[in-house]
């Protein structure tokens, strides 16, 4: 693995398809760079469907780059809401992308 062991992706406050380019974008750079990313999501308050299916081809690239992805925080407010909305039920205190997804 290259890059540096851990890289933190401050994420805005919309994730949501208007914003999917630049995320996905940041989510690519992320991964490439580090073998461990860390997300925070605090700022947000506009979550969709499409930043949820970006988290889950993320958990995949990295899984099989034997690397991994986690909340700076467990998931709340806007994040915690549209992941419910999508059936996803975390654990409480739960960071880690792998356990918040089930995957």
């Amino acid at each position: 693995m290259s890059g540096t062991p851990t890289t933190t992706v401050a994420l805005g406050e919309n994730l949501d398809v208007a914003a999917s380019e630049a995320i996905h974008e940041q989510l690519r750079e992320g991964l490439r760079s580090t073998t461990r990313l860390v997300l925070d999501a605090a700022k947000a308050t506009e979550v969709d469907v499409t930043f949820l299916q970006m988290l889950v081809a993320a958990h995949r690239t990295a899984e099989r780059a034997g690397k991994s992805i986690v909340f700076a925080s467990p998931p709340s407010g806007a994040l915690a809401a549209s992941l419910a909305r999508c059936g996803f039920t975390p654990r409480a205190g739960a960071t880690s992308l792998a356990e918040i997804l089930a995957l």
